[in-house]
């Protein structure tokens, strides 16, 4: 209670004249904009006054920015629409990125990240038989897609169990 009294004061006294400080016998400290017995005037520095500042107008930088650069990812391999017999569903992703870049590369196997790796090179264990949608970006450390190949179609078949003769 106390101390948002003094607050106030303080409040006060930036807008008066003058400031007092009065040391009462008990020893407590008591400000006023009042002169009374015993009281010392302050003197308040201009940081408790506001001013209002013109605005300061900013000036952008002469130097030439980083032009962006336009990426091209192909997927190599496989082909689009290409049919890979394999039993383990396994199936080797090669891509290629013109002009060559510095970052990572994300292998997406229908809509989800599969992989990633410094290489556009890729094999992917335990794919299920069916048709699948395949894409390879480039990715900036901070997880910004630089850029992206487009949909590749392939279609992965795999020995029936019940297809067995004999």
């Amino acid at each position: 209670m106390r101390l948002s009294w003094l607050f106030t004061l303080f409040a006060l006294s930036a807008q008066s004249a003058t400031l007092y400080k009065v040391v009462q016998a008990d020893g407590t400290v008591v400000y006023t904009d009042r002169p009374v017995a015993g009281a010392v005037p302050v003197a308040l520095p201009n940081a408790n006054t506001s001013q209002s500042l013109a605005p300061k107008q900013v000036t952008k930088p002469t130097a030439p920015s980083k032009p962006d650069v336009n990426y091209n990812i192909s997927i190599l391999s496989p082909a689009h629409e290409e049919t890979i017999r394999n039993n383990q569903g396994e199936v080797k992703v090669s891509a290629s990125i013109e002009p060559k870049a510095v970052g990572l590369f994300q292998l997406v196997l229908n809509g989800q990240v599969l992989a990633t790796g410094a290489s556009p090179q890729f094999v992917v264990q335990g794919v299920p038989r069916g048709e699948h949608q395949l894409e390879v970006r480039l990715v900036s450390k901070s997880g910004k897609i630089l850029a992206s190949s487009p949909t590749r179609v392939f279609y992965l078949h795999q020995a029936s169990v019940l297809n067995r003769s004999g």
